[in-house]
């Protein structure tokens, strides 16, 4: 049994996507959620085999949520769809090792065969972006060569540069609730209460319950505590420029 869950923006897209996995045998949609935040959640919480992510998400991009979700379930496969995506979406996908690229219009009523591909260990890639991606990996291959077949100093993976790993081992998404997390995020970015009040919709008053119910879950006592949780979490990527309180 193939164990998933599906995360999708779009009501019906995502109710037409239940609808066909759940008519097979051999797939368990486990749940199902619209954003970002919901991925989060529910890949910690579920450790699905496979995770079926649409490619522009709320809360990160469809591609940066990857290294996230790798932290919170390292063993489950990454399979995003997509309508548009281009060159470095698709070189991120790679670096992140997604095991599957759908292509929305083309590829979707073969879905229930693409994931039991992926459950086999295989990847799939849409045949109508395999002459993108052979064409990428001719480029990148050239380039390389031009620095010769030596160690390069230079690589510095810096795709993953924006991130750390969790220095706890402990996923703040576990017992947040999702305005909880929105909250975390806001004050990792550096954002005064009265600025998340105007962002969230929420009144001042509200955000300060919200930022003292954070502290008491996660047994943090104060902001600079909950920037620093917030970026050795990786809910915000790290700022070269910017000096950690």
């Amino acid at each position: 049994m193939i164990s998933t869950i599906i995360i999708c923006p779009q009501k019906h897209e995502r109710e037409k996507i239940v609808s066909l996995l759940s008519a097979e045998k051999n797939i368990k949609v486990l749940a199902h959620g619209k954003d970002g935040y919901d991925a989060l959640k529910l890949v910690g919480s579920h450790k699905p085999d496979i995770a079926i992510l649409y490619n522009n998400l709320e809360f990160v991009d469809g591609e940066e949520i990857l290294p996230l979700l790798k932290i919170r379930s390292p063993s489950t496969a990454v399979v995003i769809v997509v309508s548009k995506i281009n060159d470095y979406q698709l070189y991120k996908a790679a670096a992140y090792e997604v095991s599957g690229i759908v292509n929305k219009e083309a590829d979707l009523d073969s879905l229930p065969g693409i994931l039991e591909n992926v459950y086999e260990g295989k990847c799939f890639i849409s045949p109508v972006l395999a002459s993108r991606v052979m064409r990428l990996l001719c480029s990148l291959t050239s380039k390389a060569s031009v620095h010769g077949s030596g160690e390069n100093k230079s690589q510095a993976r810096p795709l993953e540069s924006g991130y750390v790993m969790f220095l706890s081992g402990e996923d703040p998404t576990a017992y947040l609730s999702r305005t909880e997390l929105k909250i975390l995020v806001e004050i990792g970015e550096g954002h005064a209460s009265t600025d998340i009040a105007k962002n969230l919709g929420l009144a001042v008053g509200t955000v300060r319950n919200y930022i003292s119910s954070v502290m008491h879950k996660t047994g943090m006592n104060n902001r600079s505590q909950m920037v620093r949780y917030a970026y050795s979490c990786g809910l915000v990527p790290l700022n070269p420029f910017k000096e950690i309180v």
